[in-house]
């Protein structure tokens, strides 16, 4: 059944593949700025941005921070900072380590997210099932004690007698069975009260 409903995937067009590349292509481009600035903080010199009120529209992702992306890319850590630059900047060496591990770490964490994201909202995705929160909320402790007064009036109900303790009983306890049982090796046709076709 399962198998069948897998059957049916969503056709693939240019739009999600083309959403998937910019979006990995601007976490690249992200990475390189971010371990610009992780060079610059081991250096000393403190967390670094490219200038954020360089060009016609200020933010944090402005024209400096494109313009930087060469100078980044070659080792400057000075690349579009805003002046004056801070000093101790790091050195080339470092710029590309810090550059190497951030590009790893951000690609290793988008792959990881995409990977998810697929099986959980993709075409060969399970579906049907229920997640652990609708299990908990439907057959879960939670429930089973909102509902304890309907499954066990005995014990939970509303004229379940506060004082009385339940019964316990030990395997073997026949105390309270005068006569043969179901379940006890002896037919049904030989229970207590059981009457002959001729004393009727």
């Amino acid at each position: 059944m399962q198998r069948e409903r897998r059957r049916d995937p969503y056709p693939w067009t240019w739009e999600i593949p083309v959403a998937v590349a910019l979006a990995a292509l601007f976490v690249i481009v992200i990475g390189f700025q971010l371990g610009r600035s992780v060079a610059n903080l081991v250096a000393g010199a403190g967390w670094t941005w490219p200038d954020a009120n360089a060009g016609a529209f200020p933010s944090p992702i402005g024209t400096a921070f494109w313009t930087s992306l060469p100078g980044v890319l070659g080792g400057h850590a000075d690349a579009g900072l805003p002046t004056p630059t801070p000093d101790g900047l790091a050195g080339r060496g470092l710029v590309w380590v810090s550059l190497a591990m951030t590009e790893a770490a951000l690609l290793t964490i988008t792959i990881w997210a995409g990977a998810r994201a697929y099986q959980r909202w993709g075409p060969g995705r399970m579906r049907g099932m229920a997640t652990a929160a609708d299990a908990e909320k439907i057959l879960g402790v939670t429930r089973l004690r909102k509902v304890a007064g309907i499954v066990r009036p005995d014990l939970y109900g509303k004229h379940a007698s506060a004082t009385a303790a339940p019964v316990q009983r030990t395997a073997g306890d026949l105390a309270e069975q005068t006569g043969p049982q179901l379940g006890r090796g002896l037919s049904p046709w030989l229970l207590n009260g059981r009457r002959r076709k001729g004393e009727r």
